[in-house]
């Protein structure tokens, strides 16, 4: 596959550990501690899509709402709203909450009685990127949306359809997970294509940032653990080996 049918994430040292970027439709779980810098790197791809690669994106959340997204990003001189306005990117607030009177509530519309889990979500998804042409997507998070179901390996299967759902659209997409060092494989790891997991380590009294690509299914790729900082300008790679 050339270069020129790789979906570039622009995340300045990224593409040069993963062969050029991501295969065009396919799903990348994005794993990490809280903090880690998931959500920045998660939105800078969309950035970079809509604004640099004519990739109109989507962006999924479930903990925080639009507004606190959109303003978390002004600092990074990151315009969302501009790209709202050109049909460049769509919010969804998928969030299993809402407020009422001041009180926050439970909002089950998106996850009550579904035949499979993330089926409504998913139909919701697929008729955004039809109103837009959405070639890249993110969601914010998979550990949230899981949360909204008992049984696990119903949960597994709608990701599954949802995967599988998105890589008929050649949807490429970014799957935020939260991990912690003592637990397990998460599920969503087993039914990705991809791995990236930052890594957030103490070094006596400071926070040092660090990536690791751990599968990159077809795509050569870097398996050294790499240095990464957010700066004023967003997520950077640090001092990345090329791939010949």
């Amino acid at each position: 596959m050339s270069l020129s049918q790789k979906i570039r994430t622009g995340i300045p040292g990224l593409d040069s550990i993963i062969s050029g970027g991501f295969r065009e439709g396919m799903n990348v779980v994005l794993s990490g501690s809280p903090g880690s810098g998931k959500t920045t790197l998660g939105m800078q791809f969309l950035y970079n899509g809509a604004k640099d690669f004519d990739e109109p994106g989507i962006f999924v959340t479930l903990s925080e709402s639009p507004i606190s997204i959109r303003n978390s990003f002004i600092s990074y001189g990151w315009d969302i709203q501009k790209l709202i306005d050109e049909g460049k990117m769509i919010i969804i607030d998928a969030r299993p909450f809402k407020m009422e009177e001041g009180f926050v509530a439970l909002d089950e519309s998106l996850y009550r009685g579904e035949t499979l889990p993330f089926m409504h979500l998913s139909q919701l998804i697929l008729s955004s990127m039809k109103r837009i042409g959405a070639k890249r997507l993110v969601v914010d998070s998979l550990s949230v949306l899981a949360m909204q179901y008992t049984n696990m390996f119903y949960a597994r299967q709608g990701l599954q359809g949802m995967v599988h759902a998105l890589e008929i659209q050649n949807c490429t997409s970014i799957l935020i997970s939260e991990t912690r060092e003592e637990q397990k494989i998460p599920t969503e790891w087993y039914v990705s294509s991809g791995i990236i997991l930052l890594h957030n380590i103490r070094r006596e009294d400071t926070m040092e940032r660090a990536i690791q690509v751990v599968k990159m299914r077809g795509i050569r790729h870097s398996e050294q653990i790499l240095p990464m900082k957010i700066s004023e300008s967003g997520v950077q790679v640090m001092h990345p080996r090329l791939i010949p």
